[in-house]
């Protein structure tokens, strides 16, 4: 039973941050990751609030686990792969943010 309460306070949270974020990303536009060098990815995430910089990391996270076939939302993993995201786009600016994403994301 706590399980399930503790469940549904995750699912919860999440769908408040996301709904928040969608409201604000709205004004934003869509973001196109397909063209999105690691750069402009770093610099949104700098500018982004913690709310929206969440929901950018769970869609990636959830784009790989689609390409991958992983149905397992691990988050320690999550963590490992966000940090490893933002230091290898760190250290190459020019690439798209996707293939480094593939790359750090994708055992």
């Amino acid at each position: 039973m706590k399980k399930i309460v503790g469940l549904c306070a995750v699912i919860g949270l999440l769908f408040a941050f996301s709904t928040t974020a969608m409201a604000k990303g709205k004004s934003q536009g869509n973001i196109e990751f397909g063209e999105l060098s690691c750069q402009e990815f770093l610099q949104g995430v700098a500018k982004g609030d913690e709310a929206s910089v969440g929901m950018i990391l769970m869609w990636l996270d959830g784009y790989l686990s689609g390409v991958s076939g992983d149905t397992e939302l691990n988050w320690e993993g999550f963590e490992s792969f966000s940090t490893a995201l933002a230091e290898t786009c760190a250290k190459s600016p020019k690439k798209k943010v996707l293939d480094v994403a593939k790359a750090v994301g994708i055992e």
